[in-house]
């Protein structure tokens, strides 16, 4: 979608918002907010409607009150307790949540920008919805070495596909280690250390990138290799565990 459709929608969702029977605000998140990077022809729409009670499973439930666009909705499905995504018939995606003002504290935020406030107090509401969920480091290094040792397994046996599910486990959790450790930089994602490691780390993108592609033993022994350059000299780092999988992977390579 081209930026000035793009943000014309975003302008008519806030038009609707401000004067919608039910509806208390509206808050546009993710590149859709143009807070902390800007949309671009790639972007979906991302978005949160604050409503009354009496009206979250209406608009939960159905797309009648969306704007209308040239191009037709071709689904509208409701994904989760809270939300629905809908997807138009040139392909443009949205996804939204439907909040009551005591629901919005369940929510989960990164970038955002409060364009309807009809509560009064919204970007006091949404500020703790911006703290990541903790994650134990400890807990991420066993994860990963048991994923590593898994998907090892399974490609030993010639399962690649099935050791590639494993290998990208893994590498999720390598990724939260990487972002645990590292210094916050401007375009990373909080809630989600998959996201614009290609900015963040290009070298860790790129060497996660190269292992996945291959998703065999092999794979799995860099993994754990990168792992240890990462966050290996951590007081948590549990090296008794990392040396007996790598000792392992080594004889599956092959």
């Amino acid at each position: 979608m081209e930026r000035d459709e793009f943000d014309a929608l975003s302008i008519r969702l806030a038009d609707w918002a401000a004067s919608a029977d039910g509806v208390l605000g509206l808050v546009l998140v993710g590149s859709t907010a143009a807070a902390e990077h800007e949309p671009d022809p790639w972007s979906d729409h991302d978005f949160f409607v604050i409503a009354e009670p009496s009206a979250v499973e209406r608009l939960r439930a159905t797309a009648a009150w969306l704007p209308s666009r040239r191009s037709p909705i071709a689904l509208h499905e409701r994904d989760t307790e809270h939300g629905a995504w809908v997807v138009y018939e040139d392909g443009h995606l949205l996804e939204y949540a439907v909040f009551t003002p005591a629901e919005l504290a369940a929510s989960r935020s990164g970038a955002h920008r409060v364009v309807v406030d009809r509560v009064g107090d919204l970007p006091a509401r949404i500020r703790p919805t911006l703290e990541p969920v903790p994650r134990d480091p400890a807990t991420l290094a066993t994860a990963l070495h048991r994923a590593l040792l898994v998907g090892g397994g399974r490609a030993a046996r010639g399962e690649r596909l099935a050791a590639r599910r494993h290998l990208v486990d893994a590498a999720g959790s390598l990724l939260a280690l990487a972002q645990l450790l590292a210094e916050p930089v401007g375009p990373a994602d909080p809630h989600d250390p998959w996201r614009r490691v290609e900015l963040t780390d290009p070298e860790l993108a790129a060497a996660l990138d190269a292992l996945l592609a291959r998703g065999d033993a092999t794979a799995a022994l860099g993994l754990a290799a990168l792992a240890e350059r990462v966050a290996g000299g951590e007081p948590w780092w549990p090296g008794a565990l990392a040396h007996a999988v790598r000792a392992r992977l080594a004889t599956m390579r092959g």
